[in-house]
């Protein structure tokens, strides 16, 4: 008798521990889903090097402008900030020239000017 009371004992806690990682499963999806960030679509991703790091652009289909600036940090973690949104007339000639410049160095200058308002960056991504 003592051993069919430990026995159904067992069972129902390895029901219920079952029971309440489904429980804990569910609720941790539901979290998930509520707070994914939707990322727009990136239109232009590039990276500029200088002498003491590097610089990563990208600018989204919005017209959002994000960067990520790296100097001398061999542990750096990617981390955008945001910088700027362009205006609908600056974005359109942003994809105008997208469709039309296969050369990377000239349209690198052109995005720099376009989000930076100037030509190159200096060795010390000043500018």
């Amino acid at each position: 008798m003592k051993k069919r009371i430990i026995i159904i004992i067992i069972i129902v806690c390895i029901v219920f521990i079952g029971l309440g990682l489904i429980l804990i499963n569910k609720n941790r999806e539901v979290d998930d889903n509520s707070n994914t960030i939707i990322e727009e679509k990136t239109i232009y991703n590039t990276t500029y090097y200088f002498a003491f790091g590097s610089r990563r652009v990208k600018i989204n289909e919005n017209g959002d402008v994000f960067d990520d600036l790296e100097i001398e940090d061999p542990n750096h973690k990617v981390d955008y900030k945001f910088v700027k949104t362009l205006s609908q007339e600056q974005l359109n000639s942003l994809k105008s020239k997208l469709q039309s410049t296969s050369n990377k160095s000239e349209l690198d200058e052109f995005v720099i000017e376009l989000v930076y308002g100037v030509k190159q960056f200096d060795n010390f991504d000043k500018y």
